[in-house]
């Protein structure tokens, strides 16, 4: 979500750790962005990088000596008030120990304990992370204000395995695009589909279609962005899950109208933007169908419709939102939709435009009486049709 960090201020903290390298990227994300990244550095991460990388890639002095020998700024405070955030990345137990204890013994610290709370993404050995004592400054950091972006598990640097790997880098990026959200859907359930399902003709093939899923995982970002618990369900995807979010896999109609149904119970919105086929073989084979004839027919039969019996059975307080992909009469056609699947809004397209695949989109969202299109960037869409309906919760 490029326009959230756009012409933010974003200082990035980095400790002594083997990741260290991995702020490089980190930086250059952000300011892909559009966000401003100045950099702080402990003489520990200095000897893992060298400061030279990111003056040169920010165009700005590294803050490495709390306690300068020839310098009149008084760093530490003068950046913490340019800051809009302070990002620690990566955060070794050393320093997340120090920043609970409130100990300020070098630029970074110095920083934390000026600026108060910020995004902190620890990396450590497994049982460093493990640790109790680790884990209670954890607790007392998330109680401060801090937000920990969780590390991930696998091979690690000393040769071991475990939880203790610097999160992946584009979660980084979506935390700080997170912070800067409105938190206007806090404390409620979003449920959102994705993806193309597949129905089995036999056990190598399969009716689908062209959706890669873009639209309903972009949804499911923003949908978390705005501070709620999110259950993605999706269909076949190459996709990565969004930072923060609940993911549920299937294939086929029945399994994702079972992993709906089950979730929807006690959820506050629910959005449809998976696209469900209408139809499936009346029989699938339980073996390979052989190339022997010169035709083959099959004889179909309708699926579950899925959006009509969320919209049938949902509760009052409830939002059932739901897509609808035409190639003629869009606006007539979703509004008869709506009507007839119980749907509190619905967002609209032209296939014939080339959406499928694409990271590009143009919707009109129809909602709540009004009729508002929408264009640009998936991402970008995602973001106006969740900020509308947090607006109207």
């Amino acid at each position: 979500m490029k326009k959230v960090i756009k012409n933010k201020k974003i200082l990035l903290g980095i400790t002594g750790s083997i990741a260290a390298y991995k702020s490089v990227e980190i930086l250059r994300l952000l300011q892909k962005k559009g966000a401003e990244v100045r950099v702080a550095m402990t003489p520990s991460a200095a000897k893992f990088i060298a400061p030279l990388t990111f003056e040169t890639l920010t165009g700005h002095s590294v803050f490495i000596e709390n306690v300068p020998e020839r310098e009149c700024e008084i760093r530490h405070t003068t950046l913490s008030a340019w800051a809009d955030l302070l990002l620690i990345a990566p955060a070794t137990a050393n320093t997340i120990a120090k920043i609970a204890c409130g100990i300020a013994d070098t630029s970074v610290t110095e920083l934390a304990l000026c600026c108060q709370k910020g995004i902190i993404c620890p990396a450590m050995n497994v049982r460093m992370f493990e640790n109790l004592i680790t884990q209670e400054n954890f607790r007392k950091l998330k109680s401060l204000g801090w937000e920990i972006v969780e590390p991930e598990s696998g091979y690690l640097a000393c040769g071991e395995e475990g939880k203790g790997r610097l999160a992946d880098v584009e979660d980084i990026v979506d935390a700080v695009s997170y912070w800067f959200m409105p938190k206007t859907l806090k404390g409620k359930k979003v449920v959102v589909t994705a993806g193309a399902t597949r129905e089995y003709i036999d056990p190598v093939r399969f009716i689908s279609n062209p959706s890669s899923g873009k639209m309903g995982f972009a949804l499911a970002k923003a949908a978390k962005g705005f501070g709620a618990d999110v259950v993605l369900i999706t269909g076949k995807t190459h996709l990565k899950t969004p930072y923060g979010v609940k993911r549920i896999n299937v294939e086929t109609v029945e399994e994702m109208f079972n992993a709906v149904m089950k979730e929807v119970k006690d959820a506050n919105i629910y959005i449809s933007s998976a696209a469900v086929g209408d139809f499936k073989p009346a029989h699938c084979s339980s073996e390979k169908i052989k190339k022997t004839k010169d035709k083959l027919t099959l004889e179909l039969v309708k699926t579950q419709d899925i959006l009509k019996a969320v919209g049938k059975s949902k509760k009052e307080g409830q939002l059932v939102i739901g897509f609808a992909a035409e190639t003629e009469n869009e606006i007539e056609n979703a509004k008869e939709k709506m009507k007839r699947k119980n749907l509190d809004g619905i967002v609209v397209n032209n296939v014939r435009k080339g959406i499928f695949g694409s990271d590009g989109t143009e919707v009109t969202f129809l909602f709540k009486g009004k009729e508002r299109r929408i264009s640009g960037l998936k991402e970008d869409v995602a973001f106006e049709i969740i900020k509308e309906i947090s607006e109207k919760e």
